[in-house]
């Protein structure tokens, strides 16, 4: 609770044993009262205001305060006072040397002393207040505020920083501890001990650096009657790929998106702040945002084993794997998944042929003829009007199919490379939303229209999937819009990940269908198990949801610079920190403008923090 010491006698020299706040006050009268505190500026009811700066206190907020003896209440301000408060049950504030009637805790308000005399008594009996303060400070030596901003998330590589501890540095998310002491404090290295550990957004421990190391160095702002140490830049990172850089390992901490970075005295709580995305950008401050997804693993064939994992909790428990890394490394821009272990992922089968593509491929206009279908067992027959375009052919086919009883999903897709016009997907479902396959009447042709071509999709996936190229993208082949359009929840709002064994052909291993293609599939991915396996170097999953997130047909390094560290790289390859994980800022607000909460389509809603349940020891 922010009390690192309350000794009986003044403490003049190191190694003075720490007395507890239960010796009597008689007991104490002999010597000088003696208590040490944090100035509490960091903001546990997550309201955005330092606690120190609310009245009354919030309960949230009674895990930094020190409780006091009865007597403090009653002393005397001979000097500081303006360095902290006193604050009764309920979150009140108690004005120095009035009697309280119940218990009182000190909090911290700024570093300083405050000398506190009871003139009433004899010998002038003296108490003494230390607070000490914990400030953070970025590349540039700016005070970073532990309430009203952030920490964030390392976005560049691992870098040798040199210097003395007031000297500048080039890395945006890392940030400098300053530790401040009033004079005479700080000469024991008790006294300035200090560890750091990151929580998640539910308080439980992720990683924890024991012993800050702090070297003497100059205060952020003038401060009389304080000295200050500094720490190296902590780099707050996503793995332990980063963690354990030899040039980094001793200061780096592993952290998350919700959570918070937490400083330690003697094992109790003194500070901490929030993590969160990234303190500026150009679209200003972002906070944490979380998208929603839909995961799928697809099975070779009906009842066999799924694509990935073996069995079905396999298939699950990797695929939620894969789901937290990516995750973890969108927490760059301030983005989440939501918590991996608790993702509702899907092992189901391949669809049965249950799409009927009209103008598939080249979208030409009908020159007269028949449809012939079957459909759940029942026949239908369509005329076919010359000069019929594919919408208008794919309406009446609906409403055929609807005669019969059945149910259909009417989708456009998006105009590819060599077509004339757009085709049109007929999915036919029962009434209950199951679907139900497709095939042709009588085993004759589907269609006796020489100019409209009509297909049937299917999914064969002993084969591998049969993939998009430059001339299908935008709509997708018919294979994977038979896949995909039976996993569709219709929701704009999320994302499908769907994995499948492999892909047709080989030299692929995932893909992405994004908004601005105008198709009817849009916001889904596509992974193999080989993409999976190439978690650790290329990051499959998180770069082809950096697609969807961020609207983006191509590559950077198609029309720019070739980064190899950059996770939208398309040909980078490597598991070490060099490799292809990290995010601009400027692909951050790209996000941020093509699928935030105020964009067109939003991927991305606010998911605002609220207080930890961190404990004070």
């Amino acid at each position: 609770m922010g009390l690192a010491r309350v000794a009986g006698l003044c403490a003049g020299a190191c190694g003075l044993a720490a007395a507890a706040l239960s010796v009597p006050a008689r007991a104490q009268a002999e010597g000088r009262l003696h208590v040490d505190a944090w100035a509490d500026r960091d903001d546990d009811d997550a309201d955005g205001r330092p606690d120190a700066e609310e009245t009354p206190l919030p309960a949230a907020a009674f895990v930094d305060l020190v409780p006091l003896p009865a007597e403090f209440s009653r002393l005397d301000v001979a000097s500081g006072a303006e360095h902290a408060r006193l604050i009764v049950a309920g979150g009140g504030v108690l004005p120095w040397g009035r009697a309280a009637q119940g218990r009182v805790w000190l909090q911290g308000l700024s570093p300083g002393r405050i000398e506190l005399v009871d003139r009433k008594a004899s010998g002038s009996r003296r108490a003494t207040i230390d607070v000490h303060g914990i400030e953070m400070r970025d590349g540039e030596g700016a005070v970073v505020d532990l309430a009203r901003s952030q920490a964030s998330l390392e976005r560049t590589p691992p870098a040798r920083i040199e210097g003395p501890p007031d000297a500048r540095y080039d890395d945006f998310d890392a940030l400098r501890v300053s530790m401040a002491l009033p004079e005479g404090q700080g000469t024991c290295d008790g006294d300035r001990e200090l560890g750091v550990e990151s929580v998640t957004a539910l308080g439980v421990r992720i990683d924890a650096i024991p012993r800050l190391v702090l070297s003497p160095a100059p205060c952020s702002r003038a401060r009389p009657g304080l000295r200050c140490w500094a720490s190296a830049p902590l780099r707050f990172v996503i793995d332990d790929v980063d963690r354990n850089h030899p040039l980094v390992a001793d200061r780096s901490i592993r952290a998350e998106v919700g959570g918070a970075i937490v400083f330690r005295s003697g094992g109790r709580k003194a500070q901490m702040i929030r993590v969160l995305g990234p303190r500026s950008s150009p679209v200003g401050p972002i906070g944490r945002l979380r998208a929603t997804l839909r995961p799928f693993v697809v099975r070779v064939a009906p009842g066999a084993a799924p694509a990935i994992g073996g069995t079905d909790a396999g298939a699950i428990s990797a695929l939620r794997a894969e789901l937290g890394a990516a995750s973890a490394i969108w927490g760059q821009c301030g983005l989440t998944f939501g918590e991996a272990r608790l993702m509702d992922v899907k092992v189901v089968d391949p669809p049965p042929s249950h799409l009927v593509a009209i103008g598939d491929d080249l979208g030409f206009p009908a020159s007269g003829g028949e449809i012939r279908l079957r459909a759940d067992g029942k026949p239908v027959v369509v005329p076919v009007s010359a000069g019929s375009f594919p919408e208008q052919v794919a309406w009446d086919l609906a409403r055929a199919v609807e005669r019969a009883g059945l149910a259909v999903v009417v989708s456009p897709n998006a105009r590819t490379g060599a077509a004339l016009g757009p085709s049109v997907d007929v999915s036919v479902r029962r009434k209950d939303g199951a679907l139900v396959a497709v095939e042709p009447l009588a085993g004759g042709p589907v269609s006796t229209d020489p100019t409209l071509s009509v297909r049937i999709g299917s999914v064969d996936l002993y084969d591998g999937l049969q993939h998009f190229t430059d001339m299908d993208a935008m709509a997708g082949t018919l294979e994977e819009r038979t896949l995909l359009k039976a996993l569709d929840d219709g929701d704009p709002a999320t994302i499908e990940v769907v994995v499948v064994p492999l892909f047709a052909g080989g030299g692929r291993i995932g893909e992405s269908f994004i908004g601005s293609d105008l198709s009817s599939i849009r916001n889904v991915v596509l992974l193999d198990r080989a993409g999976i396996r190439a978690r650790k170097s290329s990051l499959a999953l998180a770069h082809e949801i950096g697609h969807v997130l961020m609207d983006l047909p191509g590559h950077p390094d198609d029309y720019g610079a070739d980064t190899p560290t950059l996770l939208m790289d398309s040909d980078a390859a490597d598991a070490s920190p060099f490799g292809p994980r990290r995010i601009t800022l400027d692909q951050c607000a790209r996000v941020i403008r093509q699928s935030g909460p105020s964009s067109r389509a939003p991927l991305l809603s606010e998911w605002r923090v609220g207080p930890l349940p961190v404990t004070a020891r």
